[in-house]
Formats: structure tokens, C-alpha cells, sequence
């Protein structure tokens, strides 16, 4: 099975909260290394949105993205000119912070949950704050991780 094919069955199971047993996806322990790995692979793709940063983000976040939230649902080319867009506009990111992850991991494919906090400033100074929950799918590929999917609400 290919692995963005077992990034979908690995998220459904793991979003619908059954027993990922009970779907034959068994989940395994995340080491020290790895989770500060896919928390700096996170926070880079962030940063990188925010910054505009559009060499890093085709990099990080591979063409079969789809990026969701409860207003719409975007794919790499939309989520690429959101962030061209914020840094062109003259917005930057003042903090950035994640609270309460969780991962979830089978193989090279890793399932995190958390609460985000962005705080942002436009070209005018008028200070933005959006705090919400984030399920992140990460999928290793040569050695780094990428984020083919991601849902905040």
C-alpha cells in the first residue's frame, strides 16, 4: 500500500476514535527523536506560511495537499497563494504556539493533534489572534517529513 494511501486509512481510523486495532493500523510508540522532528517539521511549514516563504512550503507540503477547515478546503496551489498573499500584504506572525500534542504513529506516517495559537499583525499594526485545535497528517519521504493534509477548526 502506497503512503499517502495508508496516511488516509491511518487518519480515518485514528479521527473516527475507534481502536486502531480494530482496523488492523497498529499505532506504535513515538521516540524523543522523532517527536521533535515532526514538531519542527510542523512549525516550519508554519512559519513558512507566514512568511511567505513559498520555496520551503513546495518543499514541505506536497502536491496532493488537501488543507481544510469548517469555511473551505484548499489544495497546494490556493494554500501557496494564501501565504503569498499574507506576506505581500505587509502581515507578519508575532507568536506561534502549539499546546497539548498528541501523535499518533504507524511507519512513516504520523497523525498529530493539538491546540494552536497564532498571533499575527496586519501592515497597519492591528493585532489578529486565532486559537484553535489542529489534526495534522505528516508522511516521512526521503528521510524528512511533509505534510500531504491538515484540518484546523
Amino acid at each position: 500500500m502506497g503512503t499517502f494511501v495508508r496516511a488516509l486509512v491511518f487518519l480515518g481510523t485514528v479521527s473516527t476514535g475507534l481502536a486502531a486495532q480494530t482496523r488492523g493500523v497498529a499505532t506504535q510508540n513515538v521516540d524523543a527523536k522523532t517527536r521533535a522532528e515532526l514538531e519542527q517539521a510542523r512549525d516550519a511549514i508554519w512559519r513558512a506560511w507566514f512568511a511567505g516563504d513559498v520555496a520551503a512550503l513546495y518543499k514541505l507540503v506536497p502536491s496532493a495537499l488537501a488543507a481544510g477547515s469548517p469555511r473551505s478546503w484548499e489544495d497546494r496551489t490556493q494554500t501557496v497563494a494564501g501565504s503569498r498573499d499574507f506576506a505581500k500584504s505587509g502581515g507578519r506572525l508575532v507568536e506561534l504556539r502549539f499546546d497539548s500534542t498528541t501523535i499518533a504513529l504507524n511507519g512513516d506516517v504520523a497523525m498529530m493533534y493539538s491546540h494552536y495559537l497564532t498571533v499575527t499583525v496586519d501592515a497597519r499594526g492591528k493585532r489578529d489572534t486565532v486559537r484553535g485545535r489542529a489534526a495534522e497528517v505528516f508522511v516521512r519521504q526521503k528521510g524528512a517529513w511533509v505534510n500531504p493534509f491538515w484540518y484546523l477548526d
